[in-house]
């Protein structure tokens, strides 16, 4: 059936009627009557939505199983959404040496669960808080110091895949290494557009400074787009999986440079997404990846990144005030777009 705009809400948000259209679905999708228990909603996230689906009955599966369902609903920001990406790119990455989630089933019709939707596997492990005071304990050396080769070498991995050869080929669109940092900004400058409710003369310039000093990309390659603490999961010491790709893209590999060694990452320490020694990581990264990583693109993609925080709290602000996301943390983030926008000009004027 057709659902209205409020029927797709009511859906979401009402967990008994989610729990049943996910029993059909399911059932449809594996060709025979699957039993889904009281799914529950994980308190994260300011886009999709995440959700644990105890499923019996899936092929060659022994009693209930659970899996993770992720929702765009379309009061999210950035919506409308596509699971497209987040599926093109897991399903581009099973067999490499990047741990993520297999993805299972996806659709873009809001008719079904109320919203575009991916079913993927639940993978164990526990995610690292990035965002700490700087009085908070230093991560144990030995813990830390396996979590960052991890977090170097599936860094360096990601940007290794031969993407020409995977499904997250359809998201090419005419990229080289000397427009990919171009279309990023052109990208960042249209959420711009949308999504600022009044002009930002400061990001304006950024914009013009971007377009005007793209570095060309030694090569082009999966980028995850928010890499960094909090976005895997870790057991025992290792990273057992890479998590939240719904910014993915192809680009240039500095991109998750850039935004992995932002300072509000630091978590009030001198490391790089709380883990390694700036030194270290981008030697390391550099012997895995197979190219020497540009200090003068990471500098520029960190402005970039800048540019797309700015961006984001924009949409948040204007989410809340439509009375999209009835979410406080929406205005908090609201408050930040100058102090955003003042990093990205202090990053800009040290970089000439």
């Amino acid at each position: 059936c057709v659902l209205t705009r409020i029927e797709r809400m009511n859906t979401i948000h009402d967990e008994a009627s989610l729990q049943s259209r996910t029993e059909a679905y399911l059932t449809q999708q594996v060709g025979a009557a699957v039993r889904v228990g009281a799914i529950r909603r994980f308190p994260v996230g300011f886009s999709w939505l995440t959700y644990a689906v105890p499923v019996d009955g899936l092929p060659g599966k022994e009693g209930m199983q659970e899996l993770i369902l992720r929702l765009g609903p379309d009061y999210g920001l950035f919506a409308p959404y596509s699971s497209a990406p987040q599926v093109l790119s897991m399903r581009s990455l099973e067999g490499s040496a990047v741990p993520v989630p297999k993805a299972y089933w996806s659709s873009d019709d809001a008719s079904i669960l109320g919203a575009p939707f991916l079913f993927c596997e639940k993978v164990s492990g526990d995610a690292v808080v990035p965002w700490v005071s700087a009085t908070e304990p230093a991560l144990e050396e030995s813990y830390r110091r396996q979590l960052a080769e991890d977090f170097i070498d599936a860094l360096a991995a990601l940007h290794c895949v031969p993407w020409q050869e995977r499904p997250i080929a359809a998201m090419a669109h005419g990229i080289d290494v000397q427009n990919a940092a171009r279309l990023n900004v052109e990208y960042w400058e249209a959420q711009i557009a949308r999504w600022a409710m009044r002009p930002y003369p400061m990001a304006q310039w950024g914009i013009r400074w971007l377009k005007a000093h793209c570095p060309v990309a030694p090569r082009v390659a999966i980028v995850h787009g928010d890499y960094r603490t909090g976005n895997f999961l870790e057991q025992g010491g290792r990273i057992t999986s890479i998590l939240d790709w719904e910014l993915v893209h192809l680009g240039d590999p500095h991109e998750d440079l850039g935004w992995a060694s932002l300072p509000m990452y630091m978590g009030g320490s001198k490391l790089i997404s709380r883990l390694a020694e700036p030194e270290w990581f981008y030697s390391r990264y550099s012997e895995k990846v197979g190219f020497e990583v540009s200090m003068a693109s990471v500098r520029y993609y960190q402005a970039l990144s800048l540019l797309k925080l700015a961006a984001t709290h924009m949409a948040a602000a204007r989410c809340f005030e439509e009375g999209r996301f009835n979410d406080m943390r929406m205005p908090a983030m609201g408050s930040q777009i100058a102090t955003c926008l003042r990093q990205m000009e202090k990053t800009i004027e040290a970089s000439k």
